[in-house]
């Protein structure tokens, strides 16, 4: 389906837009007692649900509602680069503003509009589980800054009450939301300000041809995730031109082989 007009305007305009209530409340229970265990209690799972995209997390690697978002902003191809959960609690933050102003600068990261088409080069999603209510204090962005061609001013970059940018915007939405926005915009993660914890899982989408983050996901999480949520990690490249006809690093083609998702050259030594 893509972007409907008014989400593409106003991902466009301000760098983010949210998808509300995309999961069923089942899936939201299951994933928030997947996350309180991983974080309180994980030796109360098998190993491979003990870090996301595992388990019951697992059905936000390709959802549908995410992906045909994803297909038209970044493009057919994709990978995930990297996937974590979070449990703030009150007065707990995660950043300040940061981001903004890159530009094209770094393509990894820029953001532009050719054709009519989006191009942004890496994107965020963020999986809202609690559901944010005014005043919270959910993720902030300075709107428009994925565009910026000047740095940011730091009379912009202040999260303190009384000095805050007049660009400065947030959002509200209920439990099992997708929250998406351009690595390019300026963002925050302020003091969560609510009793109940926020609890969040982070995806970074990018482009197949890149790779930003070194990959931290337990191999044995990735080695049980079913093989069309596997073609998500499979390794960054488009094309190997020494075959003839050229072999192309396509989704059918990964899922129909034994393209093996953790470089075996290169494991990771990760504890879980």
């Amino acid at each position: 389906m893509g972007l409907t007009e008014e989400e593409r305007f106003r991902f466009d305009l301000t760098g983010f837009m949210v998808r509300p209530a995309i999961l069923s409340a089942d899936e939201v229970a299951a994933i928030v007692d997947q996350i309180d265990r991983i974080k309180h209690n994980p030796e109360s799972l098998p190993p491979e649900h003990r870090a996301v995209p595992g388990g019951p997390a697992s059905v936000l690697i390709d959802h549908p509602k995410v992906i045909d978002v994803l297909h038209e902003i970044i493009g057919p191809e994709i990978r995930l680069e990297a996937a974590g959960c979070v449990w703030r609690k009150k007065g707990q933050s995660h950043g300040e503003l940061h981001g903004g102003a890159r530009g094209q600068i770094d393509p990894i990261f820029g953001y532009r509009v050719q054709n009519g088409r989006i191009h942004a080069g890496m994107v965020r999603v963020i999986f809202e589980l609690s559901g944010v209510n005014k005043g919270d204090g959910g993720t902030h962005f300075i709107v428009g800054s994925h565009k910026a061609n000047f740095p940011m001013h730091k009379a912009h970059l202040s999260l303190k009450e009384g000095k805050r940018s007049p660009f400065l915007m947030t959002y509200e939405c209920p439990p099992g939301s997708a929250l998406f926005f351009t690595e390019n915009v300026c963002h925050a993660g302020p003091v969560w300000q609510r009793d109940t914890p926020r609890v969040t899982i982070l995806h970074a989408y990018s482009h197949l041809a890149t790779h930003w983050h070194r990959l931290n996901i337990p191999p044995v999480v990735l080695e049980n995730l079913p093989r069309e949520k596997q073609a998500y990690f499979r390794q960054p490249w488009i094309a190997d031109f020494k075959t003839r006809p050229a072999t192309h690093n396509t989704m059918a083609r990964f899922i129909e082989g034994d393209d093996p998702v953790v470089d075996t050259t290169h494991r990771l030594e990760v504890g879980i």
